[in-house]
């Protein structure tokens, strides 16, 4: 078979392959959304997939009572550290110590 033949085969082959790779994977992720909503006189977050609700977080984890967050900057890193941990398939409780580091960054 000559050369040019061989290309005329080979590259829509790849494009094909290529093609089904990307739409397989496409389904697989784990896209997670965070919304924010008004808690009391604070924040907290939903984290949703499809739009069906998985965590709805009226106040701030890993801390004792009912304490909404101050401000939406605190509750967006809290949630998108859950969902980021639930999307490495990971327990979404957050431990003190990271609520700290979140919150200071």
């Amino acid at each position: 078979m000559r050369t040019i033949d061989k290309k005329k085969t080979i590259i829509p082959a790849l494009f094909l392959v290529i093609i089904v790779v990307a739409v397989t994977l496409s389904g697989r992720g784990h896209f997670y959304k965070v919304s924010l909503f008004k808690s009391g006189d604070g924040w907290g977050y939903d984290i949703s997939k499809k739009d069906k609700i998985y965590i709805h977080q009226p106040f701030v984890p890993a801390i004792e009572g009912q304490v909404p967050f101050q401000d939406k900057r605190s509750a967006r890193k809290t949630g998108r550290l859950v969902a980021k941990k639930i999307g490495h398939h990971k327990s979404p409780a957050i431990t003190k110590e990271e609520l700290e580091s979140v919150v200071k960054n």
